[in-house]
């Protein structure tokens, strides 16, 4: 039998199953996208507290799936963090909900996604704080790109180190540099551009 593996977990989607399960959809930063069926998720009483929720990380451990597996089992989990305040956003609330759908369309099982999880965590953090969607929004998506290599290179010192910087900040490792308004838009529509020009939206 396989031994546990154990990692962070953010949720990004969870659907219903039968009367008290759930079907949960996220990330890791070591394994990409994660999919589980969760038994009893739902139940509530004095001795059970419902530890998934909509953009929660948690810590798991899970048995690797076999090569018929698409369903995991989490073997254990723990609440690490909650974005609950995002939900007094709703601007906000589904600016993250079209983040989480971008990435869990975007990215495969199996593959790291380290990158592509922090900008997603410092994207909430922002969100939770009631500040608007842009930058960051963009900034996750940068991240993305970059993780996945589809980036085309600056074309001088001053444009890759503002891609640096840009990066950083989508990572929470540096503040978001000063850019006008007009340029974060124009920053908005490249990404945009450049996801579409990859097959993704």
């Amino acid at each position: 039998m396989a031994s546990l593996h154990k990692t962070v977990y953010l949720v990004l989607r969870h659907t219903p199953f039968q009367e008290s399960s759930l079907v949960v959809s996220g990330i890791t930063p070591d394994l990409g996208k994660l999919n589980f069926l969760v038994k009893g998720a739902r139940r509530t009483g004095k001795k059970s507290f419902p530890k998934i929720g909509l953009f929660r990380e948690l810590e798991i451990e899970f048995r690797m799936p076999g090569e018929d597996c698409s369903l995991l089992t989490m073997h254990r989990m723990e609440l690490l963090r909650e974005f609950d305040r995002l939900a007094l956003h709703t601007g906000n609330y589904l600016a993250a909900c079209d983040h989480a759908a971008f990435l869990l369309g975007a990215l495969g099982p199996m593959l790291g996604a380290e990158q592509s999880y922090t900008a997603m965590k410092v994207l909430l953090e922002h969100l939770c704080d009631s500040e608007e969607p842009e930058p960051w929004l963009t900034l996750a998506r940068l991240a993305f790109l970059s993780e996945a290599g589809l980036l085309p290179e600056p074309e001088g010192e001053r444009e890759a180190a503002l891609l640096d910087r840009l990066l950083a900040a989508a990572q929470g490792t540096a503040e978001m540099p000063e850019l006008s308004a007009e340029y974060i838009n124009k920053l908005a529509g490249w990404v945009k551009r450049l996801l579409r020009h990859h097959g993704l939206r």
